[in-house]
């Protein structure tokens, strides 16, 4: 239970973080009064809500790698989405 508790914790401050700095990068680039990418803005916070209990319910025994390895990913993809957005929408 504590091991659990340590894992919800650690994925929580690393999407959590992850997640304000993404905000922050979106609302600079003024991709929040893009419309049509709001969808994938709300989208992307909805996964980084909800990853940490799936990574911390997964991420025991063989599947820690893999666990830690998808929630680094998922933390790099939340802070560098901004900067495609931007160059998609042509800012």
């Amino acid at each position: 239970m504590v091991g659990f508790i340590v894992r919800l914790v650690g994925y929580a401050l690393l999407l959590g973080v992850s997640s304000r700095v993404a905000q922050t990068l979106w609302s600079n680039a003024g991709l929040d009064r893009i419309a049509t990418l709001q969808p994938l803005h709300d989208g992307g916070v909805v996964v980084l809500l909800a990853a940490p209990l799936f990574l911390a319910l997964v991420g025991v025994g063989k599947l820690r790698p893999v666990a830690l390895f998808v929630g680094f990913a998922l933390a790099g993809a939340a802070i560098t989405a901004p900067f495609v957005c931007a160059r998609v929408a042509g800012g």
